[in-house]
């Protein structure tokens, strides 16, 4: 578990490790999924469903506390509002690998 999503998490569940150690289970494997999902919308130029997936790993992100990739996705969305090729090809490699991280 990545020490900042730790210690947010801890603090907002009172250091219940079963809850934290759910939560970021869950959201490990989310990242992973939507990571990949936004590689597929970036191949297919489906930049309103690239959006979306940003959106949501935006969200997932930062209820886990995870600030470096909540940025990275809030970027992304960015690119893709502006059909963003290049630019989005690099934040989608940066979400994969946060999300093997994980």
């Amino acid at each position: 578990m990545k020490e900042y999503c730790k210690k947010y998490l801890d603090e907002q569940f009172d250091g219940d490790a079963d809850i934290m150690s759910e939560i970021y289970g869950e959201y490990a494997e989310s990242a992973r999924t939507k990571a990949a999902e936004a590689a597929a919308a970036l191949a297919a130029g489906e930049w309103t469903q690239l959006d979306r997936v940003a959106h949501t790993l935006k969200g997932n992100a930062l209820a886990a506390g995870d600030s470096e990739m909540a940025e990275t996705a809030i970027e992304l969305r960015k690119t893709a509002a502006l059909h963003d090729t290049d630019a989005s090809v690099s934040l989608v490699a940066k979400l994969e690998s946060f999300a093997k991280e994980l």
